[in-house]
């Protein structure tokens, strides 16, 4: 097929998605992207099955016709061309299932646009290259080794002569016209690791007397690097003494390469693996991000790996950062990209990766300046993408930061693959920041409903049921170090035809104003101050002696009387006033909190019936 030209099968029933999808890969330049379609799944079987396309992209829901069926049904049917399955949900089940089933890969049809069809579709086509590639080399070197063309040398041990065919001179890119080069110069084309292994070979070959391969990497002398398999024999004279060696060489670059590739795919798909089960199993995003940053740094062998958020101003700070020794930390640092005024290129973050390289010449200089500044040589950026709930329009995505790829010593050119890998990170890393945002909204939530059960709405302090739960807790710490409590009963005098008489809006205001004044008074930190009914408050001291209740009882009588709201219909006074009860006991097996609320409400009684506007005691 043409290289510069990649041919797509699209099954799809839904006319606007092959228009959409066709607009599309119309704007893609290089490689050219031929789209034919088939609206049904018997048609798109049949052509399917003449496996005349390089990719087919397969609706999941055609019809009554699930993907995971065709899928099944195509394979059976010998069709080897590579499935991308376009689905309406992100389901990482279905993902594992679709993989197992033989789909070269999936695209959420939310996620389409312009760059990442392009992306998948050169990525599916790319695996599928070296997947075959791999199949290939392998049957050629099988098919090599039986008619055994193959090139070969001779060392003879006495003489340290070494001998070539012509075809190992191509394999090592050398002219075969040239002369042999000694063994030694042999042993400098090889890598330093594989000169190791040669010289570790070669003793097994001499001590055991047995044959050997093994493949090694080569140096060609304009620096290329190359992988050979090497098949080496004994060779011995008629008293079975060793005189030297004989071996095959076989160049495996292509099928070596394409070994790799899929080793890399499977170590980026191991890694993806590792940084979802910890996003899944860990609600802590700084240990998310940290597991991500260091991760892709190591396996990338890259200088800096970070995480920026975007900030409101428009700045952003570099959030986490995995650096290489030598590389300088950007940590923490806010960065103004003098760009982002100027420029659309948030909104091009948001469309896919960009991949800087930093001398190319159509990137803006502000940008170029500010990537010399952290010494970037080459970066890989794409955009964190979460979906924000507004009240008036709905969920809206936007940008809430990037994760970059720096290379710093030297320039470099990601692989589609690495893009792919970054891409999908993104996405996971968007679902955990949401996850976590969730997680501290419902944490807020929680602390609100608590308040709401716990504090009295009117006037603000602790309502009647957090009293009682405070009051028991105080008694068994207090009975613990056998010490004593006191508690004050308010009440504030003649409230009923205050209400009467001023209205129930006034009567609201006094009880707040009587219940910060209370609060005012009681200094301690343990002490504490609650709404017991209608307009009956309650203080607890813990650890106080009834001296001491006495003194802030009348502190609150008279400061409520300070307060100087007026109560025309008071029959003790012209001001708003209360009347106190208080009482003090030992917290011990022989009492309890009941009791001593029971007996401080008896001293109010009291203080009451004794004319009111006054503070009585009932000590038990």
């Amino acid at each position: 097929m043409n290289k510069n030209l990649i041919k797509v099968l699209l099954i799809e029933d839904n006319q606007d998605d092959f228009i959409m999808i066709y607009n599309l890969l119309s704007q893609v330049e290089s490689p050219k992207i031929l789209l034919d379609w088939e609206n049904t799944y018997e048609t798109g079987l049949t052509v399917m099955k003449k496996n005349q396309h390089d990719i087919c992209l397969f609706d999941y829901h055609l019809g009554e016709t699930k993907g995971l069926e065709t899928v099944k049904t195509a394979i059976n049917l010998g069709c080897k061309t590579p499935i991308v399955l376009l689905t309406d949900t992100e389901n990482q089940e279905l993902e594992i299932d679709l993989m197992n089933k033989g789909v070269a890969d999936y695209l959420n049809k939310s996620e389409i646009n312009k760059y990442t069809l392009n992306r998948i579709i050169r990525y599916t086509h790319e695996k599928n290259q070296s997947l075959n590639a791999l199949k290939e080399s392998k049957a050629k070197l099988q098919e090599a080794q039986k008619i055994a063309h193959l090139g070969n040398w001779e060392y003879d041990l006495k003489t340290q002569k070494i001998t070539w065919s012509d075809e190992v001179f191509r394999i090592f890119g050398l002219n075969p016209s040239r002369l042999e080069p000694t063994y030694s110069e042999w042993l400098e084309m090889f890598t330093l690791e594989s000169q190791q292994l040669w010289d570790k070979n070669v003793i097994f070959i001499l001590e055991k007397a047995e044959s050997c391969e093994c493949e090694y990497q080569i140096i060609q002398p304009d620096g290329t690097l190359r992988y050979i398999d090497t098949q080496a024999t004994l060779i011995v004279d008629n008293n079975s003494e060793p005189i030297g060696l004989f071996g095959t060489v076989l160049d495996i670059t292509d099928r070596k390469k394409a070994e790799l590739a899929v080793q890399d795919l499977r170590q980026k798909e191991h890694l993806l693996g590792l940084i979802l089960d910890r996003i899944h199993q860990s609600l802590n995003l700084d240990e998310i991000l940290e597991t991500t940053v260091d991760s892709l740094r190591l396996f990338w062998e890259c200088d800096r790996v970070l995480i920026y958020r975007f900030l409101e101003d428009g700045k952003g700070i570099v959030e986490k950062e995995s650096v290489a020794v030598g590389s300088s930390p950007i940590l923490g640092q806010i960065i103004d990209d003098p760009c982002f005024p100027n420029t659309d290129i948030i909104e091009r973050y948001k469309q896919g990766y960009i991949n800087i390289d930093v001398e190319n010449p159509e990137i803006n200089k502000c940008h170029v300046d500010l990537l010399k500044q952290f010494q970037v040589k080459a970066s890989m950026v794409l955009p964190i993408l979460i979906n924000q709930e507004g009240e008036k329009q709905g969920s809206e995505t936007t940008a809430w930061g990037l994760i970059v790829a720096h290379q710093c010593t030297h320039k470099r050119q990601w692989q589609i693959s690495d893009t792919d890998l970054l891409r999908r990170l993104a996405t996971q890393i968007a679902i955990a920041i949401q996850q976590a945002q969730l997680y501290h909204r419902l944490e807020k939530l929680n602390q609100e409903l608590e308040k709401m059960a716990y504090v009295d709405s009117l006037t603000g302090i602790c309502n009647r049921r957090h009293f009682e739960e405070k009051l028991d807790q105080e008694w068994k710490r207090l009975r613990r170090d056998n010490t004593s409590m006191s508690i004050i009963m308010v009440d504030i005098d003649y409230f009923k035809p205050y209400n009467d008489t001023y209205g129930h809006q006034r009567g609201d205001k006094c009880l707040q104003q009587v219940a910060q004044t209370i609060s005012a008074a009681v200094k301690r930190s343990g002490d504490f101050v609650a709404r017991y009914g209608g307009e009956e408050f309650v203080v607890v001291l813990p650890n106080t002696p009834i001296e001491g209740a006495l003194k802030v009882a009348e502190d609150i009588r008279t400061q409520i009387e300070a307060l100087r709201i007026p109560h025309t219909a008071s029959a003790v006074s012209k001001w708003v006033t209360s009347s106190l009860g208080v009482a003090n006991s030992r917290c011990c097996t022989d009492s309890n909190p009941e009791i001593l609320l029971e007996t401080a409400d008896m001293a109010l009684y009291n203080a009451k019936n004794a004319g009111r506007n006054q503070v009585y005691i009932d000590d038990l």
